[in-house]
């Protein structure tokens, strides 16, 4: 601090006002009777000293400030405004020089007066300083001056050290730089089985006002070195530690695969399926989503569920030869499969044996030597002369998929179920089908169209051998190449779409062979095995209801058909009823089967390929021998009501067939366009 100047003169000056002031205080403690000085003279006595001591430090401090006055915390009493600007101008360079280190925990800044904008106003400080005892009224102006030179009491003159925007740019730099959010601790579990992990950090925010205060004191004191900052700091709801135990089953959640096994089966459960289905809970735990879990065990049921598929064997010159091999059947326990990954992914052990349960086929590939298959039962043909090539191929490819088919006693065939998927992915190709559309039927594109001539040559094998039909459907039309024996009305058609199938029962104790193949523009099916001791005895029936076919050629666009492409597709049938009686006699035993079967007419249609180009309206060209459409006569048959659902067993003496015809136990034929596969 630098040190106060005072001149010589400063002394005497003083010396004498004291000497003045204390005989003025003497004089004023005798009483007044033993001075001999009467109030008025006293009272006189001492306005004359007071104005004396005024005039004569004014005189002795012209031009100078009075004692004991400080300027921004330096002494500057007894110096000429000129020299206290220089004390005031060396003591602004040494506040704005001088360097202090704040800071709070880790960090640390040390910064300069600059930084925070001091520009102390000289110029108003000089100008206080030196009007300290020169301005107001006689009295104050004389009590100042005998507290400064009398008692010798300091009187500070101060300005505002800081420029206030450069401090509040300052202050808000700080903040940025000291304030920091709370951030809970974080887990997380990324779907491709990796963690982010983030520890929990106190928010902090600086308290201003405080901190500002602390380093304006700091600048003003030379003795301080460091300003700690005022800051709050809030702590995070979740820290490190509550997170410990989470990272660590993450971890052990996704160290590696979970290994599924069954028997000698294997499947992994990968690091990014558990991934993808774990979770980290609010309570701070890591655990398997129980539905997510299931969702994944029934996707994988999918997988691992396997319909138990029986052997298939071929019969040639008395031997048996296995064609396909058998297969168990596994059917998951999805429940308990969730269940057990739920409890055991965390585990380290990575192996798991999940529940499946396992069924046997019906016929395994070892039961060939015991099949008892003897000889032929029964054979039936059909031709598929002048077929379209997709059409030829689909029925290729579905008496292909029959052949080899063994019924043990007692069960039950379904066409479906053998010939498995005919859809485009599964082989077949897009070929026609009879769509009813309401009021008429018509032949439109459908898929694996041409397996209903498989279904109706099966049928005839299975009927005129005599075994029981559990359902049969026909078609809206009749098609006179699938005529048996000469007899109407003996067709089948099936589309698991529209649960339509061909089933029968083995109604014998033997196990009956299914073979089948084509021969040049034939398809051909065989029953093998040992022949039942019963009679067959067939009645056809005769047509009723008949409605005559229109036999206009109709000439249609398809726009499936390469361009210019003819294909005719119908011809044109009389609608018709027919019922066919079928009786089965095996001993005591009398088995009835009634076949009715209701076509609509149908026309002559031929298609001619567009290449995708839009069709145009049909083209009609009227045949000129074609008669008025004679209107259908009304049956006088009673329709039979339908039974309930069959049995899963045949019962001797009832031949149950599920038909779509109106007198028999069946439904009716869907009224839906959906296309019936021919």
């Amino acid at each position: 601090m630098i040190q106060n100047k005072r001149a010589p003169a400063f002394f005497s000056t003083r010396a004498s006002a004291i000497e003045i002031w204390s005989r003025v205080r003497k004089l004023a403690a005798e009483p007044l009777g033993k001075a001999a000085l009467s109030g008025a003279a006293a009272l006189a006595t001492l306005l004359l000293l007071f104005a004396g001591t005024i005039l004569a430090v004014q005189a002795a401090y012209d031009g100078r400030m009075l004692p004991g006055v400080y300027g921004l915390g330096v002494g500057i009493g007894g110096q000429t405004p000129v020299e206290a600007r220089a004390t005031l101008d060396q003591r602004v360079a040494e506040m704005t020089n001088r360097s202090i280190t704040i800071g709070h925990q880790e960090l640390r800044w040390t910064i300069q007066g600059h930084h925070l904008g001091i520009r102390p106003n000289v110029e108003r400080v000089l100008d206080e300083a030196y009007n300290l005892g020169r301005q107001g009224n006689l009295f104050a102006r004389g009590m100042l001056m005998f507290g400064l030179v009398a008692n010798g009491r300091a009187q500070q003159v101060d300005s505002p050290l800081h420029d206030p925007i450069a401090m509040a740019q300052f202050m808000d730099a700080l903040a940025v730089a000291v304030n920091r959010p709370v951030a809970d601790a974080r887990l997380v579990i990324r779907p491709d089985g990796s963690t982010e992990f983030a520890d929990g950090a106190s928010g902090r925010g600086l308290i201003v006002d405080l901190t500002r205060g602390r380093l304006e004191r700091a600048f003003e004191s030379p003795g301080l070195s460091h300003v700690e900052l005022a800051v709050e700091e809030t702590q995070p709801a979740v820290t490190t530690a509550d997170l410990a135990i989470a990272r660590e089953r993450a971890t052990a959640l996704l160290s590696t695969p979970l290994v599924l096994t069954a028997d000698s089966a294997e499947w992994r459960l990968s690091v990014e399926q558990l991934a993808q289905m774990a979770e980290v809970t609010p309570a701070r735990d890591v655990r398997l989503n129980r539905d997510a879990v299931r969702t994944w065990a029934s996707r994988f049921a999918r997988e691992v569920d396997q319909t138990p598929q029986d052997a298939r064997f071929t019969w040639s010159n008395g031997t048996v030869s296995l064609l396909r091999p058998s297969k168990d059947g596994r059917q998951l326990d999805v429940d308990r499969t969730a269940d057990l990954v739920v409890e055991r992914a965390f585990d380290p052990e990575r192996s798991l044996e999940i529940p499946i349960a396992i069924s046997r086929p019906d016929v395994s590939q070892d039961d060939g030597p015991n099949l008892g298959i003897k000889g032929l039962i029964e054979v039936a043909r059909t031709s598929f002369g002048g077929a379209s090539p997709p059409k030829q191929h689909n029925i290729a490819l579905a008496t292909q998929r029959l052949n080899g088919v063994v019924i043990p006693p007692g069960k039950l065939f379904s066409f479906n179920r053998e010939v498995g998927p005919t859809t485009l992915d599964n082989g077949y190709k897009l070929g026609w089908g009879i769509a009813n559309t309401g009021a008429n039927v018509r032949t439109v594109p459908a898929a694996a169209g041409g397996i209903c001539q498989v279904a109706t040559t099966l049928f005839h094998s299975v009927f005129w051998a005599g075994y029981q039909i559990e359902e049969r459907n026909h078609h809206l039309y009749w098609i006179p190449s699938y005529a048996t024996r000469g007899i109407a009305g003996l067709d089948a058609t099936v589309d698991e779409d529209f649960e339509l199938d061909f089933r029968f029962w083995n109604n014998t104790d033997s196990h009956l062979l299914i073979q089948s193949w084509t021969e040049g523009a034939s398809v051909v099916f065989g029953l093998y095995g040992a022949k039942p001791n019963w009679t067959v005895k067939v009645t056809p029936g005769e047509r009723s209801d008949v409605v005559e076919a229109n036999r206009d050629q109709v000439n249609e666009e398809e726009p499936t058909l390469p361009l210019g492409q003819r294909l005719a597709v119908e011809g044109a049938q009389d609608g018709f009823k027919i019922t066919t009686a079928r009786t089965v006699t095996h001993g005591t035993d009398v088995r009835t089967l009634r076949i009715t079967s209701l076509y609509k007419p149908s026309r002559n249609v031929v298609l001619t390929g567009t290449g995708g180009r839009p069709a145009r309206p049909q083209q009609v060209a009227t045949n000129q021998a074609t008669r008025a459409a004679v209107p259908p006569r009304t049956s006088t048959t009673t329709a039979t009501p339908a039974p309930t659902a069959p049995t899963p067993t045949p019962k001797p003496g009832v031949d149950s067939a599920r038909q779509n015809g109106p007198t028999n136990p069946t439904r009716a034929p869907a009224a839906t366009p959906a296309p019936r596969r021919s």
